[in-house]
């Protein structure tokens, strides 16, 4: 049942007063004795200006009902309380038979791409290109890089319309985002009407065969990023999975813990108890694969745990632990540990 049909159930009445009795308190005290919750019956006794009167435990109010009704009829009615005149729940035939949730179009589709999506699938973002075109040893541009890979994946893009709105975003920004971004690839071209003829072709799931909607993600770009934004919504984790510079592959996962709170008055789901990890997989030139392990608590501070595949590059990270100490405290970041392990305790 959608909400407004909910709310048009509710029934507020008023008193019926002639040119002698205004007291108002009066039907308020008619019905003091009902609890909330209480189902009573009503019986029709007119219509006067658009209203329907009825005859409640002896008291003639006037409702507004959403169907017609005739005199004489009997109405099933819940008492709701004082507001400051009674209210009424109506319960009627009609809406009786109809009280399991009614979704919209909008809604179904987006049901029906989520119950496509492959259990335990993150949701992964591949590039068609390098975030850099050559390798850099600044860490400013790798962390501009990184950061902008994430912010104009389109995940979070009606986010960043609603930011721009109140002039939190640029509109250079937003257009480098897969949502408004002209892309030519082979076979297909990504724009927004394709995006608005994917949701026309999704809006009536139940009229589509079971394979059509997997056919038409695959065939769809802007139908994929929409099913990865919902898995984001659910659970705030991704994948990026491309090269950081030609030849360099990165693997990058982030994801968004909530860390238990001692304290039994703060919600679980506080901000302030928030703590993101990220998870890269580096291969380097001079390194090997790395598996990089940051965890950003709540507290805002660092604990990073680095794992090589080769055994001698190990020795040599914990040679330089100072070094990359001494950088973070450069960076004005708090850093709580940094610990190297072997591959073989991951």
């Amino acid at each position: 049942m959608l909400p407004t049909e909910v709310l048009s159930r509710i029934l507020a009445v008023r008193p019926v007063l002639d040119a002698v009795e205004r007291d108002q308190a009066a039907p308020r005290a008619a019905f003091e004795h009902l609890l909330i919750g209480q189902a009573v019956t009503g019986q029709v006794k007119g219509q006067s200006k658009g209203l329907t009167l009825v005859s409640i435990e002896g008291q003639t109010v006037a409702m507004r009902l959403p169907h017609p009704v005739a005199t004489g009829d009997t109405l099933k009615l819940n008492f709701a309380g004082h507001m400051p005149q009674p209210v009424f729940l109506l319960d009627s035939p009609e809406t009786t038979q109809t009280d399991a949730p009614q979704l919209s179009q909008t809604a179904r589709m987006l049901s029906e791409i989520m119950q496509r999506v492959p259990e335990r699938s993150l949701p992964t973002l591949t590039p068609l290109t390098p975030l850099l075109d050559q390798p850099t040893r600044a860490p400013a541009e790798l962390a501009l890089a990184l950061r902008t890979a994430l912010v104009r994946s389109g995940l979070f893009y009606e986010s960043h319309l609603a930011n721009w709105v109140v002039g939190l975003d640029s509109l250079d920004g937003l257009m480098q985002e897969p949502q408004n971004r002209m892309a030519t690839h082979p076979g297909r071209t990504e724009t927004t009407p394709e995006l608005a003829s994917m949701l026309a072709a999704t809006a009536a799931p139940e009229a589509r065969s079971p394979g059509e909607l997997a056919d038409a993600k695959s065939a769809n770009p802007m139908l994929t990023l929409l099913a990865q934004q919902l898995q984001v919504l659910e659970s705030p984790q991704f994948i990026w999975r491309g090269e950081l510079w030609p030849g360099h592959l990165l693997e990058w996962q982030v994801r968004q813990e909530t860390e238990t709170s001692h304290d039994p008055s703060t919600p679980a789901a506080d901000e302030a108890n928030m703590a993101w990890e990220s998870r890269l997989k580096l291969t380097l030139p001079h390194l090997g694969t790395v598996n990089v392990h940051i965890k950003l608590d709540a507290n805002q501070a660092f604990s990073i745990r680095l794992v090589p595949e080769q055994a001698e590059v190990g020795a040599l990270l914990q040679q330089n632990q100072t070094r990359l100490i001494e950088q973070f405290t450069t960076a004005g970041c708090a850093l709580q540990s940094v610990t190297v392990q072997d591959d073989g305790n991951t």
